[in-house]
């Protein structure tokens, strides 16, 4: 009985040798890169976010965050006699509300309201000066949203059927953290969104490609490893700037019976297509996703513009509370957006003109 009482303690201790040593190894790379992690998290990347001088001003808003901040919007009226819903536009990191209107404007010819806003330290609303924005949605910017909402529900001509939201990158994360817990939320369409966790795991593997040569042991590595190692610096960065960044992810697989309209560009090399199928994998149906050829990161609609029109129409339309105008009815039942999209392609691949655009969809 000693010998096996022996023996079973002998098999238990080494049976705990794997173990201790992977968390040794988790300790070590906490500490070794989760302060390079931080800063490489923090740096804001280098593009030009898109700034529009405005030729409609709309009606003009003002209504305050729940952490008493005062935000700016403008209201735009539909163009027609009868309203068919209300959008709410999220603008991308460092941009205003008025590049709502490359995006949405020509829906207000369908019969759609849009509601544009600037979100906290950017356009016309107040800075905060306890938090520092970066390129990831934050549950300030989930709050500023909200109080959007709320000030729309406050509205004489509310509307009673509900609002879309349409979001550009880190607008679209917002759009979808909000559209998940918001009941009168009808849709969501997204161009450019990412889930802040997967796209940081997602470039801590690359990184780790590049520092560690080795590539038989990092093909060992756990990948909730490298998970792990983003989510400690990223808690380190909610710290110091006074902020949480929820997940994405979440949000997306409880987005249903909302369906979500995901729009990427192929040629994105900030939020890779990876990232993008693996973002758009986690929601449920009914969901829809369009792969912009030789598009980069928040820049589809330059890319195909006439097919940007055609497709977003199409989509609020179908999902919008209200029947469609009659006159756009026709156009519903009878296009083919395969045959619109070779069409375009044929036009715009003529001399002079840019690379149209490819399809893929789900749902």
């Amino acid at each position: 009985m000693v010998g096996l009482s022996t023996l079973l303690i002998a098999l238990a201790v080494l049976a705990t040798i794997p173990v201790v040593a992977l968390g040794g190894f988790l300790v070590a790379t906490i500490w070794l890169y989760c302060p390079v992690i931080r800063r490489i998290f923090e740096d804001r990347p280098v593009f030009q976010p898109l700034k529009v001088k405005p030729d409609d001003l709309g009606e003009p808003a003002a209504f305050a965050s729940s952490d008493g901040l005062t935000l700016r919007g403008s209201y735009f009226k539909a163009r027609t006699d009868a309203r068919v819903g209300v959008l709410v536009f999220c603008h991308e990191f460092l941009s205003d509300r008025w590049s709502y209107a490359p995006y949405l404007d020509h829906l207000r010819d369908r019969g759609f309201d849009v509601f544009s806003f600037d979100f906290r330290s950017h356009g016309a609303s107040a800075v905060d000066p306890a938090y520092e924005p970066l390129q990831y949605a934050s549950n300030h910017e989930v709050d500023d949203l909200r109080s959007a909402l709320a000030y729309l529900r406050s509205r004489p001509d509310r509307d009673l059927s509900g609002y879309g939201l349409f979001g550009v990158s880190r607008g679209g994360g917002a759009a979808l953290l909000v559209a998940a817990d918001e009941p009168d939320v009808w849709g969501v369409v997204t161009d450019g969104a990412f889930p802040t966790r997967g796209t940081m795991t997602s470039y801590i593997v690359r990184w780790a490609e590049i520092y560690v040569r080795c590539r038989w042991f990092l093909a060992l590595v756990p990948r909730f490893i490298f998970a792990t190692l983003g989510d400690v610096a990223r808690a380190g960065t909610e710290r110091t700037r006074n902020c949480h960044y929820p997940s994405v992810e979440r949000a997306v697989a409880r987005l249903t019976p909302r369906p979500w309209l995901q729009i990427h560009g192929q040629r994105d090399v900030y939020i890779g297509t990876d990232i993008a199928h693996e973002f758009f994998a986690r929601a449920r149906e009914p969901k829809e996703q369009w792969m912009v050829a030789d598009a980069k990161h928040n820049r589809c609609r330059e890319s195909a513009p006439e097919a940007y029109a055609w497709r977003l129409g199409a989509y609020v339309d179908r999902h919008a509370p209200r029947r469609p105008l009659a006159e756009f009815e026709n156009e519903l039942v009878e296009a083919d957006f395969s045959a619109f999209a070779a069409a375009a392609t044929a036009r715009v691949e003529a001399p002079g003109h840019i690379p149209n655009v490819a399809s893929s969809v789900t749902g």
